[in-house]
């Protein structure tokens, strides 16, 4: 066990670098026809490696702009597995109903995920659409109510008749 441990210590470099990585994955070549990608910035080994590749949060508003940078950087990487690919998608979710409907049913491919994401973002659009014209309706509503016309306007009731009405009617004129 003690000898296990010397050999990874020499494999590895030393602690205050702050490198996470063994010497034999930082001498590792990497092969001719690997495209980097565009949108990452150069690792400069100070800070933690995983938060250097994942995409940001707190640039992302909506769930399309989400879906429209994941498509985008999938592209920059042509070669990756599917398995890599949804992990990558499921990562940078901020949760909601979207990674609980990945979570508790299966998908086959990255396109199933996407077109998963593309129906609750039509779904998304319907609620808004839904939202604004209730407001409306409401702001309509208000306006009109609060709208005086002089005299209170009262409750219609078939039962009660204009004064008006009720002396002709009484002498037979109506």
């Amino acid at each position: 066990m003690v000898e296990l441990h010397q050999q990874v210590a020499k494999e590895t470099l030393p602690a205050e670098r702050g490198i996470p990585f063994s010497k034999h994955i930082i001498t590792e070549e990497l092969p001719a026809n690997f495209p980097a990608p565009l949108h990452l910035p150069a690792y400069d080994s100070t800070t933690d490696p995983t938060e250097h590749i994942l995409f940001s949060g707190s640039n992302r508003k909506t769930l399309r702009a989400y879906v429209q940078h994941f498509n985008t950087t999938i592209l920059e990487v042509p070669t990756a597995h599917q398995e890599v690919l949804f992990s990558a998608f499921t990562q940078g979710l901020c949760g909601g109903p979207l990674l609980e409907s990945l979570a508790m049913k299966s998908v086959v491919d990255i396109l199933d995920v996407l077109a998963r994401a593309g129906k609750y973002m039509n779904l998304k659009d319907v609620w808004l659409v839904r939202r604004r014209s209730r407001d409306r309706r409401r702001e309509n509503k208000l306006s009109s109510s609060s709208r005086s016309r002089g005299e209170p306007r009262g409750r219609f009731n078939p039962l009660i008749q204009r004064t008006s009405i009720i002396p002709r009617s009484s002498l037979g004129q109506l």
